[in-house]
This record gives structure tokens, C-alpha cells and sequence, in this order.
């Protein structure tokens, strides 16, 4: 019994042991080697591994973060890049969140935010971060050693400098110099002070006349030569080019206002649409020498905008137009579930019918992105596969083509096109009358209009004039939105050619569950001599062509 008892509690201890393998230090130190070697991905594969077993551990998901983030910037795929950045910050954000008094995951999470790309919009908590992981030193030596000092500061620095924060920048690089006399990082600290002498805080060198500026623009240039300073004159000068949308000028500006002044939605609002709009101009000389240069807008103006949102969340307009924005980049952009939520705040708190509208529609137009993505995915993972097919013959656009030669004449040809689409495919009738009103024939009715007879009238017209005569032999399967074709022999209900003369031809439509209804028609001459008729009108049935060919 003493005996089958030790083995059960020895082969606990082994199933224990086995389930960790290794402690979260002997998985933070085995990374650290790996990286070291540059051998990014076995350690980044190990920390996924450690987090795995140890989720409540603030440190391994701080070196996961900051060696994802690293190992972005070895990638030459710039949308991987991108999602390796974003990964990052959500790995840092998580043990900021377990470990809220862990001076490395602030560290880690500041050095990312000074370093990677500026229009990701992580340099400001980069800063906070890193200054914080220096007030931490302060408070308590013991838990943030002279090394991650050191490291604070030089990344400190760094995020100053990309700030334009020249007189913080001098401080924390002197603070290297001290900390670390004599060591690489003060040699470097040093010569970065000596590239910033003589360099000013701010500088606003755009204020020399240029071509198109308007007199009013010339008088306020020289006011603010004056008083360069003046705030209340820059954003001015920001909104006058916005206005004018000449938005390379406006962004210059507006950036210099929000360097200044990081309080203004409006002014940050303006400077998201302005760098936007640059990013939708045509190709030029800076795309040519830099293609990333659009993507890299992209980012750039929706971190202006979510700056806006954070300063008025409650501005309806405001999230109207970052919501568009969100869903309008490209999904790399990682800011379509952000575009969604705000659209979907709009038709909650919108003040006026339109933006509602607005939001909706663009909720709508989020759907087909979404379900657009999910094509991508399946064509491109398994480009054999039945699903893959699908996705190919649901793509081509449904285009009909009509031979004369195949058809004997005369003959009428109906040629529509169906602009609005529901949830379900509409009721539609195709039919002919004479100019008393009187029904000649009927070329195709719905299947569910067809047999609806005086149970359920969704067609009103064609139902009372054609008193559904005929209306089993043209029957069919739903048409959908897209382009359509129908010819008429010039026979009616009952088999034999009618007489020379003019016909009215109709098409009516009625969409469920909108209940979108439309009729269109147009009068057609049959004789000896061909004729064609276009009508363009409404937005359910916005073209119908009727053509008749003589024999």
C-alpha cells in the first residue's frame, strides 16, 4: 500500500514538473539568447509557448511584445509589418495590465512607441511611458536598475527629437551623459547635443508667398512674420487652405497649429481629412520614389482623427467621418472594427436625419468589405477548392448579350438594367399593351407575382391589366439586380402576330421586404422601319432600352 502510494505521489511531482518544464526566468533568459543570435522567431515562438503556460505573467508578454515589434522590422512586407506592430502593442498593453507596477513593461512598451513609425500615433505614450519607467528609478532604485535607466533615457530622447521637442530633447540627453559617463550611450548622447546646437523650439519656415495665394492669404503670411507665434493666426492660415483644398499646404500648417496647441478637435479633424485627401491624389514623383508613401497617409490621418475623437468623443460629425475613413482604408490599416463602432454611434446619437443615413449606408458598404476580405482569404488560401470557384463566378459582373442573328424578325428587344438590390430578388413583370391599355402579352413575370394571383397583389398594375392571363407559360425563377434582356416575337396571348402599329411596353418592379416599387415604360412603333427608345429615370429600374428590328 506504502509502496503504490509513493509511486502515485511520484508520478505527481513528474506530471508537475513536466507541466512546467521550465520557470517564466529560465523562458524570459532562453529568449533573450535567441534574439541576441537574431533568431527572432524560434524566441518569439518560445514566449508564445510561456505565456501559454504562465498567462498572468507581466514579463513574458513584455518581451513578447517588444520582439514581435522587432521582428516587424525585418519583414519587407510592409502590410505584415503593419500587423506585427499592431500585435505588439496588444502583447505590451496586456502586461502593462497584469504587472500595472512593472517598470519593463513600460520600458518595452516606450521603446516601441518612440521607434516605430509616427503615424501610428504611439509616440506621445511612448514618451509618458518612458518617462514614467524614470519616475519609477526615482521612487524606488531598487526596482529599475542603472541599465533600463540609461535605456529610458536614450529612447526618451529619441521620442523628443521625433516630437520636435528640441529643449526636452537636450535635458534627457544630458541626463545619459550623467547616468552613464563615459559609456557608448553618453558618446552618442553627446553627439546628438552636438547636431542640436544652434537648432530652434519651433520653426514655421513655410510663410514665404507662393503661387495661388490669394491677397488674403499674402496679408496674413506677413502678420504672422511678425508674430510667429500667434496661434489664433496659424489655425487661420491651416483653415483658409483647408477650405480651399489645398491640402499640402493645410497640412503643413495644421501641423504646426497642433504642435502648439494639442486641445483643438476641429483642428486635428481638419488635418486627418487634409492628409487624406493628399493620399488620394493622383501618382507623382513621391509615390514613384516611396510606395509606401499612401499606406503610410493612411495611418498618419487616422491617428489625427482618433486624436480629434479623443478630445470631442461626443461629436456625431466627428465619428461620422473617422467611422468612414475606418472602413474606406484598407483593412491593414486595423481600424475597420473602430470605423464600425462609430458609424453605429452615429445612428444612435445622430442630430440629423442625413448623417443617420449616412451611417447606415456606410455600415452597409462595411458588410461588403467584410465579406470581400473573407473572398480574398478563401481565393488566395485554397485557390483549388469548390469555394474558391464560387468566389470567382460570384465576382463577374452579370453583363447579358443580345444576337440579333439568333432571333427570327421582327422582333422587339427589351434590354433593363435592375439598380437596387434587397434581401430578397423583387417581384418584376415584363409585359405589352396596346395604346387602349388593353393586355397583349406578357414576357416573363416572378415566380412568387405569378402565382400570387388575388392573394397577394405585389405588382399592382401589370396584376389588374393582365388579369394574370398567360402568366403561366412566362413564369420564372427571381431576377436581381444587374443587367437584363428580353425580346418580343410581335405575338400575342394568342400565338398569332398582331398588327402594325405602336405598343407600349412596361416594366414594373417591386422589391421585398423595402417595398422599393418602380414601373417604367416606353412606347415602340412597329413597321417597316427599325427604332430604338431610352428611358433613364428612377433608381430601381434606372435604364430601359427598347429597340425594334424590321425584317
Amino acid at each position: 500500500m506504502k509502496k503504490t502510494l509513493y509511486l502515485v505521489v511520484i508520478c505527481a511531482l513528474f506530471v508537475a514538473q513536466a507541466a512546467h518544464a521550465e520557470s517564466p526566468e529560465e523562458y524570459l533568459e532562453s529568449a533573450q539568447q535567441l534574439a541576441e543570435a537574431q533568431n527572432y522567431s524560434e524566441a518569439l515562438a518560445l514566449l508564445n509557448k510561456g505565456v501559454t503556460e504562465y498567462p498572468e505573467n507581466s514579463d513574458l508578454y513584455a518581451l513578447l511584445g517588444l520582439y514581435t515589434g522587432m521582428s516587424a522590422g525585418q519583414t519587407g512586407d510592409y502590410m505584415e509589418a503593419g500587423r506585427l506592430a499592431m500585435l505588439s502593442f496588444e502583447y505590451l498593453d496586456k502586461a502593462v495590465t497584469l504587472g500595472p507596477e512593472n517598470p519593463r513593461a513600460y520600458l518595452y512598451r516606450g521603446i516601441m512607441g518612440v521607434n516605430v513609425p509616427t503615424f501610428l500615433g504611439k509616440l506621445e505614450p511612448g514618451i509618458r511611458d518612458l518617462n514614467h519607467v524614470i519616475e519609477m528609478h526615482g521612487k524606488n532604485p531598487d526596482r529599475v536598475s542603472n541599465e533600463m535607466l540609461i535605456t529610458a533615457y536614450s529612447n526618451l530622447a529619441t521620442g523628443y527629437l521625433k516630437a520636435e521637442d528640441f529643449d526636452n530633447a537636450r535635458s534627457t540627453l544630458t541626463s545619459v551623459i550623467e547616468a552613464a559617463p563615459g559609456t557608448d550611450a553618453a558618446k552618442r548622447a553627446e553627439a546628438q547635443l552636438a547636431k542640436l546646437e544652434g537648432k530652434k523650439t519651433v520653426e514655421l519656415d513655410v510663410l514665404a508667398a507662393k503661387d495661388g495665394d490669394t491677397e488674403e492669404i499674402l496679408a496674413l503670411k506677413e502678420k504672422l512674420k511678425a508674430d510667429p507665434g500667434n496661434t489664433e493666426m496659424i489655425l487661420q492660415l491651416g483653415t483658409i487652405y483647408y477650405e480651399a483644398e489645398k491640402w499640402s499646404d493645410a497640412v503643413v500648417i495644421l501641423k504646426e497649429y497642433v504642435s502648439i496647441d494639442q486641445l483643438n478637435a476641429d483642428a486635428y479633424k481638419m488635418l486627418g481629412i487634409a492628409v487624406a485627401q493628399q493620399a488620394g491624389t493622383g501618382y507623382d514623383e513621391r509615390i514613384a520614389t516611396d510606395t509606401d508613401l499612401r499606406s503610410g497617409m493612411a495611418f498618419e490621418s487616422l491617428a489625427y482623427l482618433d486624436q480629434a475623437v479623443q478630445l470631442n468623443p461626443k461629436d456625431t460629425e466627428l465619428r461620422l467621418t473617422r467611422g468612414i475613413f475606418g472602413i474606406m482604408f484598407p483593412f491593414f490599416v486595423g481600424k475597420h472594427d473602430q470605423g464600425v463602432q462609430d458609424l453605429e454611434y452615429v445612428t444612435k446619437n445622430a442630430t440629423t436625419e442625413e448623417e443617420k443615413a449616412e451611417a447606415l449606408y456606410y455600415l452597409g458598404v462595411a458588410s461588403q468589405r467584410e465579406a470581400t476580405r473573407y473572398w480574398i482569404e478563401v481565393a488566395s488560401k485554397y485557390p483549388k477548392s469548390e469555394a474558391a470557384r464560387m468566389v470567382y463566378e460570384s465576382s463577374v459582373p452579370r453583363v447579358t448579350h443580345f444576337d440579333p442573328s439568333t432571333v427570327d424578325k421582327p422582333v422587339v428587344v427589351i434590354d433593363f438594367v435592375f439598380g437596387f438590390q434587397d434581401e430578397l430578388p423583387p417581384q418584376t413583370a415584363i409585359w405589352i399593351e396596346d395604346m387602349n391599355e388593353n393586355h397583349i402579352r406578357t414576357l416573363y413575370v416572378s415566380g412568387f407575382s405569378g402565382h400570387a394571383k388575388d392573394v397577394q397583389v405585389n405588382l399592382p398594375v401589370w396584376s389588374a391589366i393582365s388579369n394574370y392571363e398567360g402568366c403561366e407559360a412566362v413564369t420564372g425563377a427571381s431576377i436581381d439586380i444587374g443587367h437584363h434582356i428580353y425580346t418580343w416575337d410581335l405575338k400575342g396571348l394568342d400565338g398569332k402576330k398582331v398588327k402594325k402599329g405602336t405598343y407600349k411596353v412596361r416594366v414594373e418592379v417591386m422589391h421585398w421586404p423595402s417595398g422599393k416599387y418602380q414601373l417604367v415604360e416606353t412606347e415602340i412603333e412597329t413597321g417597316k422601319k427599325g427604332m430604338k427608345k431610352i428611358v433613364e429615370e428612377g433608381d430601381y429600374i434606372p435604364r430601359l432600352e427598347v429597340t425594334y428590328i424590321p425584317k
